[in-house]
């Protein structure tokens, strides 16, 4: 379900993956998924395809527990570390290759997703599985890159949110809410992809 390359990739971008770029970034996303938050459901949550953990820190006093989730072990030792340093008792860490296990092994509240939707070849096979682990009202909060055309032979990273929204129906997901809320023109000359954050519920 990964794109070939990538664990090994992450593996060796772990210990420098927290440029100051990718904190902001981060926080951005953070603020932008914790205003489309229900708080009600906020027991257990899962930060899968977690990284370093810059999100899912970001929101940890959000929810009672989190479970950060990621196939990299190197991605998982930085949060591990992170975690220790904070003294953080209500979250652990699980390393998941969701290709080997082919299911999530947790139930949830919420089930965070951060810019790693574009990595996955079949996303709607891992989508299905979120749908799955979520419990009855449950959330999933996904942050991705919007999908631009950079020239007529080369598409570049993201997913268009129409597409998303259109899939996540099909899967069954409703009240589906987008919030765009980076946009890379005007913030940074159009250099990176503009991203959304996009919140659907299992009802």
């Amino acid at each position: 379900m990964l794109i070939i390359g990538h664990l090994d990739k992450f593996n060796q971008l772990a210990a420098t993956y927290d440029t100051p770029r990718n904190i902001e970034m981060a926080k951005r996303s953070a603020e932008a998924i914790r205003e489309l938050m229900d708080r009600t459901q906020t027991s257990k949550a899962i930060d899968f395809g977690c990284g370093t953990g810059l999100v899912g820190l970001e929101l940890i006093d959000e929810f009672d527990s989190l479970v950060f989730m990621d196939a990299s072990a190197k991605m998982i030792e930085e949060v591990e570390s992170k975690l220790a340093d904070l003294n953080v008792e209500k979250a652990s860490t699980l390393c998941l290759n969701i290709e080997e296990e082919d299911i999530l092994p947790i139930k949830a509240d919420t089930i965070i997703i951060s810019l790693v939707l574009h990595h996955i070849t079949d996303t709607k096979n891992l989508l299905s599985q979120f749908y799955d682990a979520l419990n009855l009202n449950g959330q999933l909060l996904i942050v991705e890159m919007q999908k631009q055309e950079i020239n007529a032979h080369h598409h570049g990273h993201g997913i268009d949110s129409t597409d998303l929204e259109n899939e996540l129906e099909a899967i069954g997901f409703q009240q589906i809410q987008i919030d765009r809320f980076y946009d890379a023109e005007k913030e940074n000359e159009g250099q990176e992809a503009s991203r959304y954050a996009l919140s659907a519920r299992k009802i």
